[in-house]
């Protein structure tokens, strides 16, 4: 399409790209000028129109919407698509809580300067016929392959936008006493009463509560025990954490499995601490939470009580925001439509999600092999594409070596990005991070070293295919003339078996001690390549 300011008397076939309003008349956005309309905004001395003049594959922003919506509509959504109308509304389609990622919402938002996307906040509590968001083009004609490439990037995650029915949760709170006194026994009333008044409808079980002295040991064996008895615990300290090495911090660094959240940078609310322990998650409150109101605080905590599994990814400084008074009109009310709910996969197949690890050092080819040119893209970037365009999702990278320049790459696609700080102790490192984020509703995960430049997305899917969804350990390894290849397909019950590790795994024999649910899954020779040492780079470059 061509988007220009055009002749009035050349203006034929032209498609307005805004309203134009001629006394008591008014030509809408989108519609293509005939030779009535010319003649009529002539006689009114109009003599030039901004406008598009149209090309093969061009399309409307109302067919354009409906291939974008339904991408991004997830579990309990559905979306408004009245004719020939540039944007649409997306609808709760039962009552429960908004989900929602700003820092995805912000990537999209990112991709194409004509599409944009407004949600209400995160973790909102919504009812059947809310009106939870909005998705507009701003041209009235788009290209068909612009809306490919959005479509693709979204490809490789789950939707972006869900609705979550509401279900209890069972919480404990811990109080870490200091002054023992009149004056901190207040304090804790007044925080629990906050609480209360913020999260009451997030349907909160408390079901009991732990004292302890506010001292590393006693600290540490209170939240422990909490954990082992509520999904949700809420630590309130009788002293602020001024620091990482301070009381509750330490004690929560010797407890927990991964802290998601070690602080925010907000004044009088910095000792806000968020972590994981197991099934568990545990929030430690600042210590002034009973004071200080923080729209922020709050919505981290929402995050950590309803989002399926935490990374450090989730605790960003992000605001994306949606007036409240949108209501459906009447046309839209009858344009509902609700998506499919998954568009990647058949309904018998697993749910699988695809783990590419990207953190190494490449010591063996003394370069970053996965930054060299294939085609005028990293290498890398082959595994990456080949997950998006499988069945395979959601789709996470593991960085960690060089992990900016990597990144940069991921930029504008839908993935999710692991950045392993710990990448020189080795590739364990790496798939503990990726499976450790994998959400409970996937059956299992892919493990594809991204140096396997001739992985094919055909192949991914065999594997999963392969997969059998309702038997519980599984492993299926990619296999050519007898030998076992990487990638690796393993249940969610092999999860923490960190002896199956995938790296050189036609070399192993423990997978030996597997044997009785091993699953070959044969392969062609070229699938199987990875670059190992320098010679491999020069001959894949030379092909």
């Amino acid at each position: 399409m061509k988007i220009s300011e055009f002749d009035i008397s050349a203006a034929e076939g032209i498609v307005l790209l805004n309203d134009i309003r001629v006394e008591d008349k008014v030509i809408r956005q989108g519609h293509a000028l005939n030779r009535d309309d010319i003649l009529f905004l002539k006689v009114l001395g109009i003599k030039k129109i901004t406008g598009i003049q149209t090309e093969a594959g061009d399309i409307t922003a109302s067919a354009a919407l409906g291939m974008i919506a339904p991408q991004i509509c997830g579990k309990n959504l559905v979306y408004t698509l009245p004719k020939d109308s540039n944007s649409c509304k997306l609808v709760a389609n039962k009552d429960g809580t908004f989900i929602c990622s700003d820092d995805r919402l912000n990537k999209f938002n990112r991709m194409n300067e004509y599409l944009m996307l407004n949600t209400v906040s995160p973790y909102k509590n919504v009812k059947k016929g809310d009106v939870i968001g909005s998705i507009k083009l701003r041209s009235p004609i788009v290209e068909q392959s612009l809306i490919d490439d959005i479509i693709f990037r979204l490809s490789g995650n789950e939707s972006l936008l869900k609705i979550e029915e509401q279900k209890s949760t069972t919480a404990a709170i811990v109080y870490t006493q200091f002054y023992k006194d009149s004056s901190e026994n207040k304090h804790f009333v007044n925080t629990v009463k906050q609480l209360l008044k913020n999260f009451s409808k997030l349907q909160l079980e408390f079901k009991s509560e732990f004292y302890c002295e506010h001292e590393y040991t006693d600290t540490a064996a209170a939240i422990s025990e909490a954990a082992s008895k509520a999904s949700l615990v809420f630590v309130i300290s009788g002293q602020p954490c001024s620091c990482a090495e301070d009381t509750v911090p330490a004690a929560l660094r010797a407890s927990a499995d991964n802290i998601v959240c070690s602080n925010i940078q907000q004044d009088m609310l910095p000792d806000l601490m968020i972590a994981t322990k197991k099934d568990s998650k545990i929030i430690v409150l600042p210590y002034h939470y009973d004071k200080v109101s923080s729209p922020q605080v709050d919505t981290f905590i929402k995050t950590a009580i309803k989002k399926d599994r935490l990374s450090q990814t989730d605790f960003k400084h992000i605001n994306n925001m949606l007036p409240d008074d949108i209501k459906l009109t009447d046309e839209e009310k009858d344009s509902i439509i609700t998506p499919e709910s998954n568009l990647k996969k058949d309904a018998n197949d697993a749910h699988i999600a695809a783990i590419i690890l990207a953190a190494g050092t490449s010591s063996r080819t003394r370069r970053n092999k996965l930054m060299v040119d294939l085609d005028g893209e990293p290498l890398f970037m082959r595994a990456v594409r080949a997950a998006i365009k499988s069945k395979a999702t959601p789709i996470y990278v593991v960085t960690g070596y060089r992990a900016e320049e990597l990144e940069e790459h991921l930029e504008n696609l839908d993935i999710n990005i692991l950045r392993n700080n710990d990448y020189a102790s080795g590739v364990k490192t790496s798939i503990k991070l990726g499976v450790n984020s994998v959400p409970s509703f996937c059956d299992g995960a892919l493990l594809i070293p991204a140096d396997m430049p001739m992985i094919t997305s055909s192949h991914i899917n065999k594997m999963i295919k392969s997969f059998e969804r309702d038997k519980e350990r599984q492993l299926c390894i990619t296999s050519f003339n007898g030998q076992k290849y990487n990638p690796i397909l393993w249940s969610r019950s092999l999860y923490q078996q960190a002896e199956l590790v995938p790296e050189n795994a036609h070399l192993r024999t423990i997978f030996i001690e597997h044997f009785d649910y091993t699953t070959l899954v044969q392969a062609d020779e070229d699938v199987c390549v990875d670059i190992n040492f320098p010679y491999d780079i020069e001959v894949l470059t030379n092909k």
